[in-house]
């Protein structure tokens, strides 16, 4: 396919076609290592897919069902091709669909978990074009409310956005009856400020917030903290 490449990942265990401006990037790797709230029997909603970045790994590492919503024509395409190349046909089922709109798609309470990395950052203050990582098709607001709506009760909902977003993000689930259990956050170097967060939430429950260790990503002397190395070799 022109203008993609196909990559290998987890020792040759998944296979991708990639888009040059939205690639899989070990950010993404070191969020699906951290997902609370699944198990076999579940249906995941995978809010926002791609070209099945976090889908595939998901049906792959927990053998649930996941549910593949997304509206972008080049990345559905690029979603039906990765889910057939990794034979998941079985697991993983496409929705095309765009979250503002998911009440069209979807019943309520109809998934037991939501994974969540949509474009990060706000239209206003994006320093570069790319649609797939600004708020250009749909606001952080759009995608958490199509998230309550799925999301039975009791589901856990999985985001990953940058740190300065957190208070508004929590401030949207609470309005939502989903309570912030969980958050981790990422830090390039041990001596630098976390730029991303992983926030678990719970709907219609009421957890006590647990703050999790953080996770550091780079070694001044090596590319990867041993940690983050282990997450790699054993993740799949």
């Amino acid at each position: 396919m022109e203008g993609f490449k196909e990559f290998e990942f987890f020792r040759g265990k998944v296979r991708f076609i990639q888009p040059k401006q939205h690639r899989l990037s070990v950010i993404e790797i070191l969020f699906l290592s951290t997902l609370k709230g699944i198990k076999k029997s579940h249906v995941v909603a995978d809010l926002g897919a791609g070209f099945g970045a976090l889908s595939i790994p998901i049906a792959l590492k927990f053998h649930c069902k996941v549910l593949a919503i997304e509206r972008d024509p080049t990345m559905l395409l690029l979603l039906r091709k990765n889910v057939e190349n990794n034979h998941l046909q079985h697991r993983v089922e496409i929705l095309e669909a765009d979250v503002k709109e998911i009440d069209k798609k979807l019943k309520p309470q109809s998934v037991n978990c939501v994974v969540l990395n949509p474009p990060f950052y706000p239209k206003q203050s994006a320093t570069e074009n790319n649609p797939y990582h600004t708020e250009t098709y749909g606001k952080l607001e759009d995608f958490l409310r199509a998230s309550a709506y799925i999301l039975k009760d009791g589901g856990f909902i999985n985001l990953l956005i940058p740190s300065f977003r957190l208070l508004e993000a929590c401030n949207i689930m609470e309005s939502l009856n989903i309570k912030p259990a969980y958050l981790k956050f990422f830090h390039s170097f041990i001596d630098k400020h976390a730029k991303l967060v992983r926030i678990a939430g719970i709907k219609n429950l009421n957890p006590k917030l647990v703050v999790e260790s953080p996770l550091i990503i780079n070694h001044k002397e090596t590319k990867y903290t041993q940690e983050v190395w282990e997450i790699l070799e054993r993740f799949l």
